[in-house]
């Protein structure tokens, strides 16, 4: 870990000497002034309390993804706490489907949060623009995303937004895709199981909505929950439309919380059985009776894809190793960077809030459509 002398002045930001030694303890780098190493560009999004922008590291003349927070949005103890959950976990994904921290760089007034830029826009675009997905390319595309969280769960991380805005393509064309947004994600533990409501009211799964009222005593909840929001998620890819639409909230979440849903035939007339079998078994209301990630893993309708995706991560793992021994027998590398080198790829969205959970109203509403055609349950 590289430092500087430098510190975050108190009067600046007016937080207390506590809070200023948690903010840095998040740092792998401190400076006074982040453009001494960056060079900020334009704004690629905007949460509550932050600003993502593109940024130049001036000694690689790299491109990178910066979230810069706001210091004094960290006065609040929830939000800090928030920031520390999301950098932990940034800190312990090494995944070619997730996106990738360099670094975080405390100044006197922000934290900045620097990953990977990936250039190929959202999930959610692609939608919009060429409608729904063949069984052959969701298939694959679907398998990227259930890999990634796969690993995620295997260490104990519910992502608790997936959604269509946070997948990104790594560049323009491409056909692979990288998971973003921790700023909701959080460590599930058999005595410690998540709480609180958050999420996208399209994708939040029951049990999270019982949180919507009951501020206190809602159900705990854990890994299930991702998987559901999978289900609505390959709902969406496959048909361009959302399962549980209605013009207000309520009503919604109404839809969600009952798992009422159809596979209207305008939409789903040319879909197998097998894909619509899968997400029967996934939007299921009792997370106890939904489908696991083993069984996701080898379901007909993923299995070759699965397999194929498996394939494909072990070749970028070993050409990963081996251009890390060109690097270590190269006369250059000593001479290299302390920090972690991020992979080129797409551009890093904000969380869409800086709270891991929203109150009192379930974030999302109002903000993006699939389609205005998209299927309206009755």
């Amino acid at each position: 870990m590289a430092t500087s002398s430098a510190t975050v002045d108190p009067e600046d930001v007016q937080l207390e000497p506590d809070t200023l030694l948690r903010i840095k303890k998040l740092a792998d780098l401190t400076v006074d002034d982040i453009t001494t190493i960056y060079t900020l560009g334009d704004e690629l999004g905007r949460g509550r309390f932050s600003v993502v922008n593109s940024a130049v590291h001036h000694a690689e003349n790299a491109k990178y993804a910066v979230k810069v927070v706001e210091n004094k949005s960290l006065a609040d103890e929830e939000n800090l706490e928030a920031l520390e959950t999301e950098i932990d976990i940034l800190r312990k994904l090494d995944h070619p489907h997730i996106v990738a921290l360099k670094e975080v760089v405390v100044c006197p007034k922000d934290t900045y949060i620097v990953m990977e830029l990936l250039s190929g826009g959202e999930l959610f675009n692609r939608i919009v623009e060429q409608g729904r997905f063949s069984e052959l390319d969701a298939a694959e595309l679907f398998a990227q995303i259930l890999l990634a969280m796969e690993y995620l769960h295997s260490l104990n991380i519910v992502h608790r937004d997936v959604k269509p805005e946070n997948i990104l393509y790594v560049s323009q064309g491409s056909s692979q895709i990288k998971l973003i947004d921790f700023g909701y994600a959080g460590v599930w533990a058999p005595d410690k199981e998540l709480s609180g409501l958050c999420g996208t009211p399209d994708y939040v799964a029951p049990e999270v909505l019982s949180w919507y009222d009951e501020d206190d005593n809602g159900t705990p909840y854990g890994k299930g929950s991702d998987l559901w929001s999978l289900g609505v998620l390959l709902y969406v890819i496959l048909s361009g439309c959302s399962p549980f639409s209605a013009e207000e909230e309520e009503a919604i979440l109404q839809l969600v919380a009952k798992a009422k849903y159809e596979f209207h035939e305008s939409e789903w007339s040319t879909v197998t059985e097998s894909a619509k079998d899968l997400i029967r078994k996934l939007l299921v209301v009792d997370p106890a009776q939904r489908m696991t990630m083993p069984e996701m893993l080898n379901h007909p309708w993923l299995k070759d894809a699965v397999g194929a995706g498996r394939t494909a991560i072990d070749e970028k793992l070993k050409q990963k190793e081996e251009a890390q021994v060109v690097q270590q027998t190269t006369p250059a590398a000593s001479a290299t960077s302390t920090t972690k080198p991020a992979a080129d790829a797409s551009p890093a969205k904000p969380a869409p809030s800086d709270h891991p959970e929203i109150q009192p109203r379930v974030e999302g509403v109002g903000s993006k459509s699939l389609a205005g055609s998209c299927c309206t349950i009755s």
